[in-house]
């Protein structure tokens, strides 16, 4: 232990421009045994400082900064030093006295927790600490956050009588002192994580009961339950219950800490009727201090936690954790904006090659069906198709390639005119194969030696295939040979091929033409 006398050592800093003390042991200032580095048994004096400066950078005098400016500041923090020179431990407190807000900037690539700047808020202040490294380490520690800010509050009292009985609410009208609490018609709107006293006298008159009374207490605006920890206040007729009856109880009294947003009321039950005071009673809801850090509360990270697709880092919250359970987020009317040059990846992190300027990439693996739009245009074989204002809706004319994928038949070839009389639905044998819904384009040829006769082969309810027409009373192969139809099917399967003819005769010769029968198809549009 080594004891300096004060005198002594203002004394030899007056002399040294700069010094430093290398010695073993604890030094104390006005006290014989220092249980410390440094014990001073006295008050410590530390530099303050006010500006006014929006840009202001912090030097190595300052210790205590307050700002009386008149608009939004920059606070720039000094960089780190290596080696001879290193700050570490230097104390930076800093105090908004505006309502304005000031930004902390560290020097890139340093970061206060983590992050490369903090915002101290209207009449709040913050408490900085050197950690001594250097570069992309977390230079600076934030130590506290505070705030002088008042508390929220709401004070109501009536502004006329209330008729009530049982399950009326309060409904007082006026509204006469209040800070960032919300209330209509008797309802108060909580936020979440705050803790509230809530306190409610009523004066009642006109009771239409002799004996008449009515409780009432602190409860959930949405569903009517009463608070866990409120109180009942009781109003009576007073000049007719009997000496031996209980007295009122004027007052109901809760202490409530929501853990989600939540509106809260007073409401009554009790027997008969009566008048609440017009101008007796009130209702008042307060924060209370400490309850979430506001009314001068300074909390130290508080055991702040993040999930959900939420990562912590320091003080900061932010994009880019695990999605721990379901999400649902609701618009409720407001618009989901991503602005930027970043893209939005689905299904990998990385960007393929050939989506240098696409804003959307959504990556399936190998697997089918990366991408659902349902707007009631969806049908099978559809595909999107934009407007002149790029709006996308599923649509059939869309015309592709014929490309040489002809499909033929199936099925065996019979004679289906060897009967005496004419008509159709004759048997062919044959059908064909619709793959999706569209236009398709047939060919179809067939040599028929016949009198004069119509010969036609169909599809029911679709069309034509092929048609030869009686063209000579005399024997003779039927003209044209060769023919094209475009037929359109509104959904795939399989179609049967069908045979008509006008009359009775029975050719001579069919199918006897080179090359023989053929048909086949391909679809050129949805």
């Amino acid at each position: 232990m080594v004891k300096i006398s004060t005198k002594l050592i203002f004394a030899i800093i007056a002399l040294s421009p700069a010094i430093a003390f290398a010695q073993a042991g604890n030094v104390g200032v006005n006290t014989v045994n220092p249980g410390s580095t440094m014990d001073i048994n006295g008050s410590l004096a530390a530099n303050y400082k006010a500006v006014t400066t929006a840009t202001y950078n912090l030097a190595l005098s300052d210790f205590h900064v307050s700002y009386n400016g008149s608009s939004d500041a920059i606070f720039g923090l000094p960089p780190s030093i290596s080696g001879v020179g290193n700050f570490k431990g230097r104390i930076y407190r800093i105090k908004n006295n505006t309502n304005f807000k000031i930004t902390v900037n560290t020097v890139a690539p340093e970061t206060i927790n983590g992050n490369g700047s903090i915002s101290v808020p209207a009449n709040q202040s913050v408490e900085l600490v050197s950690t001594g490294l250097t570069g992309t380490n977390s230079t600076w520690e934030l130590l506290s956050t505070g705030t002088s800010a008042t508390g929220d509050y709401i004070i109501v009292k009536p502004n006329a009588a209330q008729s009530v009985s049982t399950g009326s609410d309060v409904t007082f009208g006026s509204v006469i002192a209040s800070n960032n609490i919300t209330y209509s018609a008797g309802v108060f709107n909580l936020k979440a994580g705050k803790t509230y006293v809530l306190r409610c006298q009523l004066h009642a008159t006109d009771f239409s009961l002799a004996g008449g009374f009515f409780v009432y207490e602190w409860v959930d605006a949405s569903n009517n339950s009463v608070l866990p920890s409120s109180t009942t206040g009781v109003v009576d007729a007073i000049n007719n219950y009997p000496a031996t009856s209980i007295g009122g109880q004027p007052e109901a009294y809760a202490i409530y800490r929501p853990t989600v947003d939540t509106s809260v009321k007073v409401r009554l039950g009790g027997a008969g009727t009566a008048q609440l005071n017009p101008s007796i009673g009130f209702m008042t809801v307060t924060e209370l201090a400490g309850g979430n850090g506001n009314g001068g509360t300074t909390i130290i990270n508080n055991n702040i936690t993040a999930s959900n697709g939420l990562t912590l880092s320091g003080t900061d919250v932010k994009l880019g954790g695990t999605l721990s359970q379901p999400t649902d987020i609701a618009t409720a009317g407001n618009n989901l904006s991503i602005n930027g040059t970043g893209k939005v990846l689905v299904g990998t992190n990385t960007v393929p090659a050939g989506a240098a300027s696409a804003k959307i990439v959504i990556d399936n693996g190998t697997a089918n069906g990366a991408l659902q739009i349902k707007d009631g245009t969806q049908q099978l074989g559809y595909v999107l198709t934009s407007d002149a204002n790029g709006l996308a809706t599923w649509s059939s004319t869309v015309t592709t390639a014929f490309a040489n994928n002809w499909t033929p038949y199936t099925g065996a070839l019979v004679n289906p005119f060897t009967g005496g009389t004419g008509g159709g639905g004759l048997n062919t044998g044959v059908q064909v194969t619709i793959p999706a819904k569209g236009w398709y384009f047939f060919r179809c040829g067939i040599a028929i030696n016949s009198d004069c006769n119509d010969y036609f082969f169909y599809i029911n309810g679709i069309g034509d295939v092929w048609r030869s027409y009686c063209g000579s009373n005399t024997a003779a192969y039927m003209f044209p040979r060769d023919q094209n139809r475009v037929l359109y099917f509104a959904a795939p399967g399989t179609y049967t091929v069908l045979a008509g003819k006008t009359n009775g005769v029975v050719p001579a010769s069919f199918n006897g033409g080179n090359p023989s029968f053929y048909l086949d198809f391909v679809k050129f549009q949805n």
